[in-house]
Formats: structure tokens, sequence, C-alpha cells
């Protein structure tokens, strides 16, 4: 197998290369936005730097991106674009801009809709320009662009401005390029299409020719650019050289055809226009194809694109078709034919009177038109109408291999949808795992496509929208599998041994060598299938690893995954391996199959049962696994084997890997601090009252946020009977058992009697003193206040009475509820009992509901309402899927109430590979999109979170977003922020000893300064007296988070004086959550990263309720067009920290007040690090001296002996601990050690949980750091290889 390329990274400029730049010091003079005095506009300028800065380096991304951030679309290309200068290089400027855009994820139609008027001209000069001659005006290569910006317009049918140029080009009038006889045809087989028609070609007649002529090129514009594409394709050679620009180009274009055809507003008129232009035929048949590396994504593509064109939906309606209609619809197109055949070809006579089902095969066909001429396939595609006709006496200019493809092709029987996905293999093989088109590394740049679907605004069908998540779920799965594999393998160290075998140097936890394969049964087929039903092997390792890694192994349960490997390296023993070298070639990876845990054998070769009962001691460290192989798979692989002559690939395994378990695998907008928890928890309470028959789901992305809610949940009046809470491991749930009540034998009886007693007999009232006679539950009440009856009116003794009798009936219903407790001993029994019998409000995580899901609905799971909190942070499927819990009942749903709470400004779902995070809009949530296609919403207006003055830093992201009024009225939030000058600030940080940001591992981002001035900011506040707990350091990425945390644990972390923070995390972690006090590190100083996303920057700003302090190179960030509305207030303020060291906390300072302490600025780091040193060293010496003079004192002055023995005794505790506090906090000199070289360490990793193998070893902490006190930097390798908190690659 041949390794695959790697891809490059792209390294972001840095500011000083940024500031060196031509194009900075053009936007500098013209339309910087932080000059005031710029120069005016002119046109030569943006011909120089198209043809100098973009043509000239081949539209590099480096160049692209420092006029994209240097804010050129918004203040300079479009607010000056006009119709008197619209040229190529003003076009295609404004194109590049709209992609880089794209790329980086970032709105992109914004600058547009403020200045729509010259939109549309500039809309049509795209359109004459993407249709014109390669060796003209503009280059393959400028041509691709312009694909690119009209897929990006395709794509964006939700933004108004976008859809009233791009509608122009989809809708009916585009039939005007299908040949006279398809559009006849098309308009027979549905009569409301003519009348729509004739209503069109009125319409144009009343027109003036000029505007006609326009709106024909329009509707045109799609059938002609297939014609173009079609003549680049064909002059694609077949094994000459060929330039990049052109393969470029057809990939491209694949790429716009298929999000056309795959979105129904663009699909339901073009569909038709494509099948009339041949195009798939046209590039199954090309060169293109046949060029194995060249071609490799263009027929990926390519298969996409035929999938979605035999789509089994109705194009006109939408309506998706049943497995039925798309029989009928392909037995009418091959009769069709047949009667042609019959009625004007006699040579065709045998094909048109053969059965159906004997000629619909591409075997049939090819023989029997193959041996026609290339004028009769012409003449039997005219009678179909799909080709013009023919003139008499004339030869048809087409190739006999494409008529008779274009025959065949589209008459030949497919394989229903269903049956294509039945017939997919279950586990990802080494042919899908490591190829880049499919699954892309971390190095992913955005700027070529990619053979993955898209998760867009619409879908086709439900099978549609259900297939492309799947697709893009497995993939994001398959990329951390390869990791995985990566990780394992290459622990192992497989070399290959003198005598030619394998040889392993290393040892992995996850991963263990195979010491025998044994495929023991294939089971036979079903009827109709041609894949055995059930494929086992067992699988025998030796375990002389240490207990606990043994235990891990025989603890392999059920169902659990594992992956058999196959490894042949070629490297001599002793070879090191290189991480930055393709992983294939340098292990000799050749296979890679899945399966499935089925259990342990014991020492009779029987499975191991999972259950209660303990399992039996096995001796030895030999162990076998029985396992399930992926049937499909295996089909395909003996098929290979017996056809084709390749090895078998179950003789061949010598690794087998398993994985982590976890990885086996209405609504509300609310702003930040809007109380969008309190909202979820006062609905529950309002349906558990109004309809306490009803039962209500909660579902939510995280257990954190299940607990949160859960906890807010019960301080509620909820009975807790009716709570249920699902998750962490339970057990498959069973049937619920059937209870009989003795609530009806000894209790309805006597009332039943009583009633029968003392009922109103006809006309005359019964005597009132009966009620107390009869009443048959006297001695129960007898501890109850007497009389109970007062004996003044019978109805309001019985109503005494009958309020007894609820009383008591409350009483059994409950012990009725308590039996089941009793009688179902395990936990696990009572919430199965609870789940389906009592439980009112069930919560449980949508990973939970996954997994549960057959057994839930196997059960007989019911609910009425589902409510999800944070839904803007669960995917797509996953929100989907707690829909699915229960079966209808009698044909329809009982869901009767669906509330999304969420906020779709906040981040996003966590998806690690950012191909398709970026490529596929993967992390798009479907509260999201319901937001983007206008579902009405109910948004919560008033945040009761932060200062006013903070929630200012981001209610610009959302509509008319106010204040509670006790934000403005409670003293701690008028209050100032003792020892600060400022609520909140951005304090610019330079580089530290000539190093801003560190990237010692990719994605791996640390900035030392930024830091140790974080830290230093916190010891500081916590001497004046904060609570450590009410501050948390934020910071964007792992590598910072895992550098302050050990800074703090070297400065402060064990001090009694300081403490901890309460939290030290990554942004994206702390989303849901709030403290009193933010500082925050935004680490990058070349280039401004992930943080471009304003739903990240929301996330930051929003998490502070009383101050909030930002550490970051302010040059870098202020540029960021995304990032004016909040950095425009940060930069109004001062950039150095301006601190108030006597004032102490807490204060009474007003905030916004002039304080009447000195206020003193810090300039620095290290002037930050020598004043903290100072302010604690002189709070110590205080301290000591406090105590000295307290123990001088006459004994007068002491009320208590024993106070004076007390104080000694602190003092003797006081004097042996400062030291060490003085040693934990760094002297000066200390502060300012440099950072150390992270690249030796590289090649230091941990296993999977930490522990070392040979030289892999963790580094101790006094190894990672250069000194004990000094700044400390912790490589990548030094944390878990995969920490929770990494969302996108770069938050790694």
């Amino acid at each position: 197998m041949a390794a695959p390329a790697q891809p490059k990274k792209i390294v972001a400029p840095t500011v000083s290369q940024i500031n060196a730049e031509f194009v900075t010091q053009l936007a500098c003079k013209y339309w910087a936005p932080h000059i005031k005095k710029k120069s005016p506009f002119d046109i030569k300028v943006i011909e120089d730097i198209y043809e100098k800065e973009i043509v000239k380096s081949r539209f590099a991304i480096r160049k692209i991106m420092l006029l994209e951030f240097s804010q050129y679309l918004e203040n300079y290309l479009w607010m000056n674009y006009s119709p008197e200068v619209s040229s190529k290089a003003y076009l295609m400027s404004i194109c590049c801009m709209v992609n880089e855009k794209f790329r980086e994820n970032v709105p992109a139609w914004e600058t547009f809709k403020k200045k729509p008027d010259y939109f549309p001209f500039f809309f049509k000069r795209i359109l004459k320009a993407a249709l014109a001659e390669t060796d003209g005006e503009f280059s393959l290569h400028e041509q691709t662009v312009l694909l690119l910006f009209l897929d990006h317009c395709f794509n964006s049918l939700e933004v108004d401005l976008i859809r009233s140029q791009v509608q122009q080009l989809i809708s009916l009038p585009m039939w005007m390029g299908l040949q006279p006889a398809r559009l006849e045809l098309e308009l027979k087989k549905t009569p409301k299409l003519r009348k729509f028609w004739n209503l069109i070609k009125k319409n144009d007649e009343k027109m003036d020719p000029e505007a006609r002529e326009q709106a024909y090129q329009e509707r045109r514009f799609l059938s002609q650019l297939i014609q173009k594409f079609i003549s680049v394709l064909k002059s694609i050679p077949l094994s000459e050289p060929v330039t990049m620009d052109k393969v470029h180009y057809c990939e491209r274009f694949i790429e716009l055809i298929i999000d056309l055809e795959a979105l129904l507003p663009t699909r339901r008129w073009f569909n038709t226009i494509l099948d009339d232009s041949h195009l798939l035929v046209h590039c199954y048949l090309s060169n293109l194809v046949h060029r194995e590396e060249d071609g490799h994504l263009f027929s990926q593509l390519l298969d996409m694109l035929k999938f979605y064109t035999g789509f089994e939906i109705n194009d006109q309606t939408g309506n998706a078709l049943t497995e039925n209609e798309m029989t009928t619809i392909h037995y009418d197109r091959i009769t069709s034919l047949q009667r042609a055949a019959f009625a004007h070809f006699p040579e065709l006579y045998d094909f048109a009177l053969s059965n159906v089902a004997e000629v619909d095969t591409r075997e049939s066909l090819v023989k029997f038109f193959g041996p026609l001429s290339s004028n009769t396939l012409h003449q039997v595609a005219s009678y179909l109408c799909l080709l013009p006709t023919l003139p008499k006496n004339e030869d048809t200019t087409f190739d006999k291999e494409f008529l008779l493809e274009l025959l065949v092709s589209r008459h030949e029987r497919r394989i229903s949808q269903i049956q294509q996905l039945n017939q997919m293999p279950l586990y990802p093989t080494e042919k899908i795992i490591w190829d880049e088109n499919i699954v892309p590394t971390e190095y992913y740049s955005g700027e070529g496509c990619l053979a993955l679907p898209k998760l867009n605004l619409q879908f086709l069908t439900l099978h549609d929208y259900l297939l492309r998540n799947f697709n893009l779920f497995r993939l994001e799965s398959t990329y951390e599998i390869r990791q995985d594999i990566e990780d394992s393998v290459s622990r192992m160290k497989p070399w290959q041994s003198e005598y030619g075998g394998v040889v392993f140097g290393g040892w992995a936890r996850m991963a263990q060598p195979i010491v025998a394969f044994t495929v023991v049964e294939v089971a036979k087929p079903n009827i109709g299938e041609n894949w055995p039903t059930r494929v086992r092997a067992d699988v025998t390792i030796n375990l002389n690893v240490r207990d606990h890694i043994k235990d891990e192994w025989e603890g392999l349960r059920k169902h659990d995954v594992c992956f058999l490997i196959t490894v042949r390296p070629t490297k001599p023993y002793g070879t090191k391996f290189d991480r930055r070298r393709p992983f294939i070639e340098q292990v000799g990876l050749v296979y890679v199959r899945g399966c499935e845990i089925q259990g342990m054998l014991d020492d009779k070769g029987r499975v191991i049962e999972d259950g209660p009962e303990p399992r039996p001691n096995l001796r030895g460290e030999s162990r076998t696994f029985r396992v399930f192989l992926d049937p499909n798979q295996y089909q395909q692989d003996m098929t290979s084997t017996i056809q084709n002559g390749a090895e078998d690939v179950y003789d061949t395994f010598n690794v087998i890997m398993r994985r982590k378990p976890k990885e086996n695998n209405f609504k509300v907008v609310g702003p930040p601090g809007t109380g969008k928890t309190d909202v979820a928890v006062q609905i529950i309470s309002n349906i558990y009252h109004n309809f306490p028959e009803q039962r209500t789901l909660i579902v939510t992305h995280s257990n954190q946020a299940l607990n949160q809610l859960f906890e807010k949940i019960m301080a509620l009046d909820i009975d807790e009977r009716h709570l249920l809470r699902l998750g962490h491991g339970e057990e498959e749930l069973e049937t619920e058992k059937d209870f009989s009540s003795p609530f009806f034998l000894q209790v309805m009886s006597r009332w039943e009697e009583y009633i029968s007693k003392v009922k109103n007999k006809g006309s005359t009232l019964p005597d009132v003193t009966e009620v107390s006679t009869f009443f048959p539950f006297h001695e129960y009440f007898a501890n109850a206040p007497q009389p109970i009856f007062k004996g003044r009116s019978y109805e309001g003794d019985m109503e005494i009475a009958e309020g007894c009798f609820r009383h008591i009936k409350k009483i059994f219903t409950q012990l009725e509820e308590f039996r089941a407790s009793e009688l179902l001993r395990s936990g696990l029994d009572r919430s199965k009992y609870l789940l389906v019998k009592e439980a009112k409000i069930i919560a449980m995580t949508c990973t939970h509901a996954a997994l549960k899901r057959h057994d839930l609905v196997k059960l007989g799971f019911k609910y009425d309402n589902i409510l999800m909190e944070e839904a803007a942070q669960i995917l797509e499927i996953e929100t989907f899927i707690p829909l699915l819990l229960q079966n209808p009942q009698d044909g329809f749903s009982r869901l009767k109430r669906w509330i999304m709470i969420g906020d779709h400004h906040q981040l996003p779902p966590v998806i690690k590979n950012m191909a398709f995070q970026k490529y596929s809009n993967m992390e798009q949530s479907l509260f999201t999109r319901f937001v983007r296609v206008g579902v009405p919403t109910v948004d919560l207006d008033a945040q009761g979170r932060a200062r006013a003055s903070l929630c200012n830093l981001y209610n610009w992201r959302y509509k008319n977003l106010g204040n509670l009024p006790h934000v403005q009225l409670l003293p701690e939030f008028s209050t100032a922020n003792a020892g600060l000058l400022y609520d909140f600030q951005l304090i610019n940080v330079e580089d530290f000893q000539g190093v801003g940001e560190s990237e010692p591992n990719p994605y791996f981002y640390q900035n030392l300064g930024e830091a140790e001035y974080v830290v230093a900011l916190f010891m500081y506040m916590c001497l004046l007296g904060y609570p450590a707990d009410k501050i948390s350091i934020l910071t964007t990425y792992n590598g910072q988070k895992h550098l302050i945390r050990d800074i703090i644990n070297r400065r402060c972390g064990n001090n009694p004086l300081i403490g901890r923070p309460n939290k030290v995390t990554t942004v994206d972690r702390f989303q849901g959550q709030q403290n009193d006090y933010i500082l925050l590190s935004l680490v990058r100083t070349r280039a401004v990263g992930h943080l471009r996303d304003v739903r990240r920057l929301v996330v930051a700003m929003s998490r502070a309720r009383l101050g909030l302090y930002i550490f970051a190179r302010v040059s870098l960030f202020q540029n960021c067009f995304e990032l004016t509305p909040a950095f425009s207030q940060l930069t109004a303020r001062p950039l150095h920290l301006h601190i108030i060291p006597t004032e102490p906390f807490p204060t009474s300072r007003k905030n916004g007040e002039r304080p009447s302490h000195e206020v003193q600025i810090i300039k620095n780091m290290p002037q930050m690090a020598n004043f903290v040193y100072n302010m604690y060293m002189h709070l110590i010496q205080t301290t000591h001296h406090y105590h000295q003079t307290l123990l001088q004192l006459p004994p007068a002055m002491v009320e208590e002996g024993e106070e004076i023995q007390s104080q000694e005794t602190e003092l003797e505790i006081e004097e042996e601990v400062m030291p060490a506090q003085a040693d934990i906090i760094p002297s000066p000199t200390d502060s300012s050690s440099s950072q150390e070289t992270l690249a030796s360490q590289t090649d230091t990793t941990p296993n999977q949980t930490g522990a070392s193998s040979n030289s892999e070893a963790i580094p101790a902490q006094s190894e990672i750091t250069a000194t004990v006190t000094g700044p400390v930097t912790v490589p990548a390798e030094a944390v878990t290889p995969q920490d929770d908190t990494s969302t996108p690659a770069e938050t790694k």
C-alpha cells in the first residue's frame, strides 16, 4: 500500500512579518481601520496588489490571509466598488477575499449587505467571467477561484441578497437549456408545467430585447458551464503530463455540481439539465478517471455525484420515492427502450421480445447493443429524446463508446440505497483510514476540495439526512481510530528480524502481538443475501504484562470493538521511528480489519459470559478471545482472494489493538447569563404540575450539564419518586414486573360498603349521624383531632369522610410504589421499574440515548415531551436519536412537545478533525440549522450574570440584550474590584526573552510571558484578600492551560496564603460556567487563530460576573474585523495593568469612582512578578513581626493563659512554614530564567493511560522544567494524548 503524502501545514506569518509586508504598508496608507488620515481611493492599488501579490504568488494562502485579515474587502474593495471601476483584478480580488473568509469559517456576506446596490452587477460580471475562454482574459486557475465563489453562493441561500441573484440561475426557465425534444417530453410528463412554461414565454415577449437577452444568458448559464467543463475535461491526456490547474478545475466543478444536486431548491430543475447533458457519461469515459494519482480525488467525487443524480426522490415535489416506485421507473425506462427497438430497429428484435429481468443487467445490454453501429446507437438515443435527431445521410459526431455507455448506464438495474447500506462494511480498513481525500489529517488547510458530504441548510430526504450524518460520524471515528493505531503500533516498534519476520522492540498498553488467529465459524447467508450471517474467529495473545494492564485486557466485554492489524516492517532492528515521516512506510502496515468481542474463552474453550458471578481464574499468561468479524468485509476479502488471487487477509494478522471504552461506540435562544437553565427548569415544573400524567425526557450533551440541570430540578416541589437520572454505565434494561395491590382487597371494599349505606337515597337525605356511625376507619384516625365529624350537616361530614379516604388512598399508592423497590433488590432493577412505571422526569445524555436506544425501545419506554438543554452544542445526529426512543402508538407518535434551549452564538459541538468541521460543516447543530432557515424562536433578552459594562463586550452579538434590574441595584455589581482600577482591562504582553507564542507540537500553543503574567495577577489578587475560588483562569489553547497549571503548582499551589484558582481550563471547556473574576490568556502572537470564530469570543467574554482581565498581543487582535466590536471597547482603556496595591479587599469604592489610594501602572510581566514577590515577602515579615509583638505583651493584657499558649504554638508553626512559603514564591531573578527548549522532549510520549515503556517514560516534573522555581513549559507528550478539552485541532 502506497504511503500517503504528508500534507503541509500552513504557517501563519508573525506580526513582525506582517508589518514588513508590502500589503501591510499599503493597508496603513489606504484602508487600515486604526489609521485616521487615509489616502484617497486609487484603482491602481488594486491592480498592483492583484498582479504582484496574488497572481505572482499563484494565489498563495499566506498572501491572501494577510489581505483578508487587514480588512481589505471591508474597508477598500467593496466600499469603493462601482461598475465604472469593475476590472478583472477588482472582481478576482473580491472573490479571493470571500473564498478566504469561507476557508477561515468567518461571516462572508455582512459587508455586501451594508452596500447591496452594486451586487447584482458584480454577480453578472462573475457569471460572464466564469464562461470566458480559458486562453483568454481569465486563466483556468482564476476560473477555478470563480467556481469556488459560485459554490459558496449556492450554499448561502439563506442570505436574501445572494438568493435573489442565484434563483434566476436555477428556476424553471433554465429548461431553455434542454434540447427541444427533451423539453417537450418533460412538459408532457407534468401537464401543469406546460401552463407555467407558456406563462414564462408570454412574460419574455413583454421584455425589451436587451433585458430578454440578459435573462436568456442567465437561464443558460449552468448548461453552458457544463459544456465548458466537458471541453476542459476532454483536453486532459491519458498519460502525458497535465497541468494541475486543469485537474483542480475539474475537481472544483464536480464539487459545485454535487452541491447543486444535494439541495432541493437548486436540484429541482437543474437535475433535468444535468441528465440532458450526460455529464456522468463524459466523466466516466474521460482520461482523468484513468490517471491513477491525478484522478483519484476526481473519481471519488464522481461516485458521490452518481449517487446524488440517481437519488430516490421526485425532483419536482421533493417527496422520497419508495423502492417500488424506483423499480417502476426502471421498468418504464427499459420497456420504452424495448418498444423503440421493436418499432424501429429490427436488429434489436431479440432484445425487444426478451423478459425485462433478462436484459436489464450491464452484461446483457452490452451484448445486445454492442454490435450496433454508432449511427444506429445515436438513432436509438434520439428516439428516447436523449440526443438531438441525427440528420439523414450524416454520420454521428459522438464516439461509439460514449453512445453505448449512455444507453447502458441509463437502463441497467441499480442496487437500491438500502441494499448499498446493508452491503457496506461496518469498520474502516487501511484504504479509508489513510486516504487523505476522505479522512484528512490535522493539517487540513481548507485549500482543496474533499470527497466528503456536507451538512448545509436542507437535505433531500430523511434518508439523505441520516446517511450524510452517519458517514461523517463514521469518518470522524475513523480519524480517531487512525490516531490510536499510529500511537499503539509505533510504540510496539515493529522491526524486521534477521530471518525476514517481525520482531517487536517495544510494547503498548492498548495493543498486543497475536500469538494465533483462527476463523472458527462462517455461517450460511440469509436467503437473498450473498454475505454470511455470522463470522467468528479466535484470537490468542500472551498477557505477560503488569497486573492492572492484564486486568484491562481480561476486562474486555461483549460488543467492545478491537482492530486486527498486519504489519510487515522493512526497517532493520533498532531503526528509530520518526513521527514526522509517513507512518505506513515506517511500520510496514498492510491491513486493518475491525472486530467485535464476544467474550474471553475459559480453559475448556467456552465463552465466559458477563454476569454477576465472579469470573473464573485462568492459569498462565495465554488468553483467547472469541470475536465477531464483519461479514460484509469478510465476503469482500474472500471474493478478492478467489477471483483475483489476492492473499488471504485473515492469515496475516499479527497485532490486535483495543480502544478506550468510551470511544467504542421548540427552541429557546438564550444569550450568556440570561438563565437558560432556569427557564428549562421552570418549563419542566410547569409540565409536571399542569400535566401530571405526562412524562418528560431531558437530554443534554454532557454529564456536567445534565447534573447542573438535575440539581435545580430536585430543588423544586417535585416528588423524588418521579425523578430518574440514567447513565454512568447503566446495564441493559429489562421488562417490568406486575404486582397485585392489597388496596382493592382491604380498603376499597370497605369504602364501597360504607358509601352504599350513607349515600343519598331518593329524595330523603340520610341521617347526618350515619356518616360517623358507619365510617370504617375510626380506629386509624384515632390520633387525629377529635371529633372527626362535626355533625352539623350531611354535606360537610361527607366531605370530611372523602378527604380521609383520599389520604388513605395516597398512602397505599405510595406503598404500592415502595413495594416494587422492596421486591426489586438491586438498584438496577429499581431503575428499570421507575423508568417504565413511575418516573415522570427522565434525564440522560445524548450519548446514553444512542447507546441504549435499542434497549429502551424494546422495553416499551414512553414519553410525551423532550427538553434539550444546550441544544446548540449537540451534533445533528445526536439530537435526532432521542426522538426515536419510543415506538409509535397506533401509527402516531406520542410526542407532544419538543423544547430546544441553547445559544447558536456560542460554541458548537466538538469536532476533532478540522476537515469535517470546516469543509463538511459537521459542527452545525440541528438547533443552529433551524435558526438559519428562519424557524421562529423565543429569545431571552435580559441577562443577570455580569456587570452592564462587561455585558457590553458581547451584547452586540444579540438582538436587544439588556440587563436585569439586580445587575444595576445589588452592591456586588456596583462596588469596584479592590486593588484594580478597572472592572475589565486588556493587558498587552510583548515577547518575553524574545519569544511570544511557541508550538512544541502541532496546535499545542504556549506563551510563557502571558502564563507568568496571569499567575502573577492571580497571586496579587489573593494577597489582597480575594477568595481564590472566586477566580478562574481561562485560555484558548490546551498547551497554555497545562503551562499555567504547572506554573501555579510551582509558584503558589500549596501556599495557604494564596492557594489555587477555582478552575484553570480552556474557554471551550468552561462554556456554560461562570465565576466572579476571569483571567484570560489569548496566547497567540503570530495569527489570531480560532478566536476569529466569534462564537468562541462570545464565550470568552461572557464568563465573568464582576471582573475580566485579558492578556494578549494587542497589535495582533485589534486588527481583526470580526473581533472589532469587543476589542474597540477593550482598547479604549489603557493597555498596561493599573493596580491599587494599598486598597484592601473588599473595598467600599464604587465602580467607576476615582480611588483615594495611589494607582500603580505595571508595564510588563517581569515588573509584575517582582512586585508580587516583594508584596508577598512584606506580608510574611509583617505577620512575623505581629506575632513577635503579641508575645511581648504583659500578661495583664491577655484575658486567659491558654490564649498565650495557643499563640506560642501558632508562632512555632508559622516559623516552620515560613521558609517553605518563601521558597514557593519565586525571586525576581527566578522569573527571568529562560524557557526550556522542547525539541528534545518531543519524542517522549506516554502511553494512553500514562504508563511508560522503555525509553518512552514520562519525565518527572523536575525534568520537564528548567528550574524548580523558574518558568515552566509542558511538552504536549507530557499530558494525556487526547485531552477531553480538545475541540477543533487547534485546541489540542
